[in-house]
């Protein structure tokens, strides 16, 4: 017996055979042995045949039923007898019992009338001892087993589900389903999540996939409120094991109007994200299932990798969505606009491209403010969103600036008249904090039939130049990009690819403009203007092709050159007149600001070319400092600690111009030749120009003007108290070479200033 107890639990089912044909050897007399366990005990091995005869089979089913009988309903377990097919038997028996105290089930030994012998009933109970020991080492491996298989399958489930993505995630969680049903033997395994702003819990996964399944599905979205058993999965917070008397009738129509099936037991266990219960995982067994404490916390592992898989999709599906939309109006963006134009192209659908960019959006949101300029955005995007057809599309690039792709863009007619009322919608005045605003928008329009081949750059870039037509034409309207303007746009690349050309090669050049004392004309500087050696044209003035350089972010490294040549000429001319102690002024344009070493390339410059400080001035225009002007203010600082002087250009046209001076570090403002040229004839012009030089006088500025044609308004000018003065009068804007006169000189005659009156005698010849 020593033996037994020491058994090969592995192999328990064999051992079990051996103990009880070792015990009908040791009770000769034994016509029944066999082993029976109770309802609901799984032990492994203990799945016997008696090991009777087959006149004694009915005898076994009679006695086994009365032993289960007894086993069921807990009474003690003893011999007894009884008579079955007119055949009276005498029974031992004992309980197999676990260490723990639980009877698990009975050894039985029976036989033809009812003496049985001392040592058959010790040996008996003895053989009942072995049994129990090997049930205990039985169960014990057989939770060991099963907690092993348990651990293996949430590795295997884990592993799966860290591979899982957003694309394939639907599919990882049915095979997660299937792979946990099949190993608990469940008839159905479910994966429900809680949509708790609806009140409703929705089928995620399921496992077997229903056939035929009715439409609407009874269990596609089921209201927590339907039954006590939804309810109960609600805010679900531990395990939950219904038993029959938790399973509602409407609960059971349900699941059989869903699936045909009748419930019989299940158990599910919540995914908890947080404070809420993002849902729940749940067996069915259309029998009676007893659940163990170490399947449940399987359960819950799994669960809780459920709940992390979903975070990490849904941070996926976020940062796609975040991707492809923009974040103040969430429309899509120009990443998505590009992909669903390529789509529409590719698929040859009539598509109409429309550009609405908002007319003098900037000034109103210097203006209004940018939490206003932000309110409006997203209310004209709202709109535009809602007045569009299902099939078009609208995404937003930018800025104030919105792209519609029309769908079925059968004519030029009918799409201008979708833009016009696109229009009228847009224009509609929008209440924003009590305060009524309206804005007008311009569109461009780039229609591609079907039949046609484009890509949607293309488009769009015919759809943007049409779009600035219109805004040159008096804004609020829709222009369609024709054969004119691709003419024009054609031009215009042309021009582009000439100017990237003349950057990166040798065809720009410096002229130079004198800024004189309009009382000495003495030289004070030379304002470095750049200029285009174009092949065909000849010499072109910034002004025709500065837009095409701002817009092609060329103007940033003409900016850098234009500086650095004005240095570099600034030394020939130290070394040629070293007496003559003119500055060299030179223009930076608003986009130059946004480069992080534009101090550190001023200086640069000035060391390679050995020039100092106070012999350089950068001009800057208002506009400059609109969108970053403390930024603007620190570069600006950092000019002046390198000694350079920074002049404000075109001073008085900006709509910020006298709220921003105080924080500029500047040391010059730039009369603007609109007012400049009418100080003689037009009272406003002069009361402007009055106040800037008193503005200057106060603030201790210098105080230049620009654009001077005319003696009589230098006249003006002294009157008014500016001393400083440029403009065709005095010079145009000329080569190095061809400033080398004035530079001999000094300066200019003063006769070209304030020509001579005529003497007395020669006004009396007049009269």
């Amino acid at each position: 017996m020593a033996n037994f107890r020491h058994a090969d639990t592995m192999r328990v089912g064999a051992e079990a055979r051996l103990i009880v044909e070792t015990l009908r050897q040791v009770t000769p007399r034994a016509e029944i042995v066999a082993v029976v366990t109770t309802s609901g005990r799984t032990v492994p091995g203990f799945d016997l045949e008696p090991l009777v005869g087959a006149k004694s089979q009915s005898a076994f089913e009679g006695i086994r039923e009365r032993v289960e009988a007894q086993l069921a309903g807990k009474e003690p377990l003893g011999s007894f007898t009884c008579v079955i097919d007119d055949v009276e038997w005498g029974v031992l028996i004992d309980a197999i019992e676990l260490l723990d105290g639980q009877i698990v089930g009975a050894l039985i030994v029976a036989r033809h009338g009812r003496a049985w012998s001392q040592r058959e009933c010790s040996l008996t109970r003895a053989f009942g001892g072995v049994f129990s020991q090997v049930a205990t080492l039985a169960t014990r491996e057989g939770v060991l087993l099963h907690q092993r298989r348990l651990d293996e399958l949430v590795s295997q489930v884990a592993e799966r589900l860290m591979s899982a993505t957003a694309d394939n995630h639907k599919e990882v969680l049915n095979w997660t389903t299937r792979v946990l049903a099949e190993f608990l033997n469940s008839d159905v395994a479910f994966l429900r999540r809680n949509d708790h702003v609806r009140g409703v819990s929705i089928l995620e996964a399921e496992w077997p996939l229903r056939e035929d399944v009715p439409d609407p599905d009874p269990l596609g979205e089921v209201r927590f409120d339907a039954d006590p058993i939804f309810m109960a999965t609600k805010d679900l917070r531990e395990p939950y094991l219904p038993g029959l008397e938790d399973t509602t009738e409407n609960y059971m129509n349900r699941v059989e109007e869903g699936s045909g099936e009748t419930l019989i037991a299940g158990a599910a266990v919540p995914l908890l994200l947080g404070e809420s219960t993002w849902g729940v995982l749940g067996f069915i067994h259309f029998a009676l299932r007893a659940w163990v404490p170490a399947e449940i916390n399987a359960l819950q592992a799994v669960a809780s990798m459920l709940v992390q898989l979903q975070a990490r999709i849904d941070a996926e599906e976020r940062t796609a969505y975040n991707a492809y939309h923009d974040d103040l109006t969430d429309l899509p963006n120009r990443r998505a606009l590009l992909r669903e134009l390529k789509h529409r192209l590719g698929s040859r659908r009539d598509t109409a491209v429309l550009i609405v960019d908002l007319d003098r959006f900037k000034v109103m949101n210097d203006f209004l403010g940018h939490a206003t300029g932000d309110r409006l955005l997203i209310t004209i995007a709202d709109r535009i969103r809602t007045s569009i057809r299902a099939t078009d599309y609208v995404a937003r690039l930018g800025g104030d600036e919105f792209v519609i792709l029309l769908d079925e863009a059968n004519s030029e007619m009918e799409v201008l008249s979708s833009s016009y009322r696109l229009l009228t919608v847009i224009a509609a005045p929008v209440n924003i904090g009590g305060q009524h605003v309206s804005h007008t928008a311009s569109i461009g329009i780039a229609i591609a039939p079907s039949a046609s081949v484009h890509s949607g750059l293309d488009l769009l870039s015919w759809a943007d130049g049409a779009m600035y037509v219109a805004k040159a034409r008096g804004r609020n309207q829709a222009v369609v990009f024709d054969e004119e303007l691709r003419q024009a746009a054609n031009e215009r690349s042309r021009m582009e690819l000439m100017l990237r050309e003349a950057v990166e090669g040798d065809g720009l050049r410096l002229h130079y403009q004198p800024e004189v004392d309009l009382r000495t004309g003495r030289l004070l500087s030379v304002e470095a203007l750049v200029r285009w050696q174009h092949p065909t044209l000849g010499l072109l003035a910034a002004a025709d092709f500065i837009t095409i350089a701002e817009e092609t972010g060329l103007v940033l490294e003409i900016g850098r050159w234009v500086f650095a040549e004005a240095c570099r000429q600034l030394a020939v001319w130290r070394r040629d007149y070293p007496d003559l102690a003119f500055i060299v002024r030179t223009n930076m344009s608003p986009a130059e600001f946004t480069a992080s070493d534009l101090v550190e390339f001023v200086e640069r410059c000035m060391r390679e070319n050995n020039v100092p400080g106070e012999r350089l001035c950068i001009e800057i225009t208002e506009y400059a400092v609109v969108d970053e002007p403390e930024k603007t203010a620190n570069i600006l600082r950092g000019f002046q600690q390198l000694g350079v002087e920074v002049a404000l250009d075109d001073f008085g046209t900006g709509f910020a111009s006298m709220t921003e001076l105080k924080h500029l570090p500047v040391d010059l403002l730039k009369l603007d030749m609109s007012f400049v040229e009418g100080i003689t004839t037009d009272e406003y012009d002069r009361a402007i120009v009055e106040s800037i030089i008193r503005l200057g006088q106060a603030l201790h500025l210098g105080v230049t003007a620009e654009g001077i044609e005319g003696t009589e308004i230098i006249e003006k000018l002294l009157e008014l108290g500016c001393h400083r003065g440029q403009g065709y009068l005095i010079s145009q804007p000329v080569s190095s070479k061809d400033l080398t006169p004035m530079l001999v000189a000094g300066g200019v005659p003063l006769s070209l200033l304030r020509p001579a009156k005529p003497t007395l005698e020669f006004a009396s010849t007049l009269s």
